[in-house]
């Protein structure tokens, strides 16, 4: 496990168990698949030397199997606060034309492994709350720290993010059963709203038409099923 892995794991760990002096406390254990967008970027750029000869990239973004945890904790009434993190794995494809030809097909696609976690905090409203079924929806703001080649700028060069973390939202439908007093399941539908910034080409700029540095906001959807444990 790598040093910037470790650093996240211990304030996830910190982030968790801040809920637990609460006097309503849950923690579900969660795992499940994430759906990227099709297309992260598109961007033309162009030769520094004179007649400019321009090229197109595009960039897309694969996600697989995901795992994490969640703690949620009362608040008052039917508000609650949440807390999580999810790491999940990334496959990042970058397709390039030919020099000069930005409209033509795409000649050239390289493919980079790298990973995504992300960690939230914000309110969560539970407008079904019985004894053994929980409903309830979540919106908060969130952190994606992206590590591994696929954002490595020494791999994909000026396709790489600026930064190596992103602010977004994050919007969640769950849904958890109490099997018994203590132990229950939950399956959640989320839907998390981030776009990377890209690191600026050196042909960035007016004379380059249709060129860009920031990504489209995009969204990834994801299908979650947990563990859930009552603390309090």
């Amino acid at each position: 496990m790598s040093l910037r892995l470790a650093r996240a794991a211990i304030a996830s760990c910190f982030l968790l168990a801040m809920p637990l002096a609460a006097q309503r406390a849950e923690l579900v254990l969660l795992g499940g698949s994430v759906r990227s967008p099709g297309v992260e970027f598109d961007r033309v750029t162009s030769t520094q030397l004179p007649p400019p000869l321009y090229t197109r990239q595009r960039g897309s973004r694969e996600a697989g199997t995901a795992l994490g945890a969640a703690a949620t904790f009362a608040i008052r009434g039917h508000v609650f606060g949440e807390i999580g993190f999810l790491h999940h794995s990334v496959e990042r494809s970058i397709s390039t034309t030919g020099t000069g030809d930005p409209t033509g097909p795409f000649l050239v696609t390289s493919t980079t492994e790298g990973s995504v976690t992300s960690f939230w905090m914000g309110p969560s409203y539970r407008f079904v709350d019985r004894d053994r079924l929980a409903v309830s929806a979540m919106l908060a703001p969130a952190l994606f720290v992206m590590l591994g080649d696929a954002y490595s700028k020494n791999t994909v060069f000026f396709n790489a993010p600026a930064r190596r973390a992103e602010f977004g939202f994050l919007a969640g439908l769950r849904a958890r059963y109490w099997l018994t007093e203590r132990l229950g399941v939950q399956a959640s539908v989320e839907d998390a709203f981030w776009a990377p910034t890209l690191t600026p080409h050196p042909s960035d700029g007016p004379f380059s038409p249709e060129n860009y540095s920031k990504t489209d906001p995009a969204h990834e959807l994801r299908l979650l099923l947990g563990a859930a444990l009552k603390l309090r």
